[in-house]
C-alpha cells in the first residue's frame, strides 16, 4: 500500500514539478541563445564599414540618370531640372612614397 502511494505521489506530484523545472530551464536557455544571436548581429552591423556616399540628386535619382551636358534627369515624369547633388571627385594618381635615406644609400 505504501509503495502504491509513493508511486502515485511520484507520478502525479513530483513528475509535473520536475517537468516544469526542466521546461522553465529550457525556455530560459532558448531566450539566452536568442539574445546572444541578436547581440552578435548588432555587433557585426556596428563593425561593418559605412556605405560609400552616392551622388544622388534631390529627386532621389543617381547622377547616372542625369545628362552630363544639360544636367536634366532622364527618368520619365521626373520634375528635376538639373542635378544639384555633390560633385564626384575625379581620379587622382599619387606617386608611391620613397624614403630619401634609402635613395642616398643606393648612390
Amino acid at each position: 500500500m505504501v509503495i502504491i502511494i509513493f508511486v502515485l505521489l511520484l507520478i502525479f506530484v513530483i513528475g509535473p514539478v520536475a517537468g516544469g523545472v526542466v521546461r522553465q530551464h529550457h525556455t530560459r536557455r532558448l531566450s539566452i541563445i536568442e539574445a546572444k544571436g541578436r547581440l552578435a548581429e548588432q555587433r557585426s552591423a556596428a563593425m561593418a564599414p559605412p556605405a560609400e556616399p552616392q551622388p544622388v540628386c534631390g529627386c532621389t535619382h543617381h547622377l547616372s540618370f542625369h545628362n552630363p551636358r544639360t544636367g536634366r534627369c532622364a527618368v520619365d515624369d521626373c520634375r528635376c531640372q538639373q542635378y544639384v547633388g555633390p560633385e564626384p571627385l575625379g581620379h587622382v594618381f599619387a606617386q608611391p612614397l620613397v624614403d630619401p635615406d634609402a635613395i642616398e644609400a643606393q648612390q
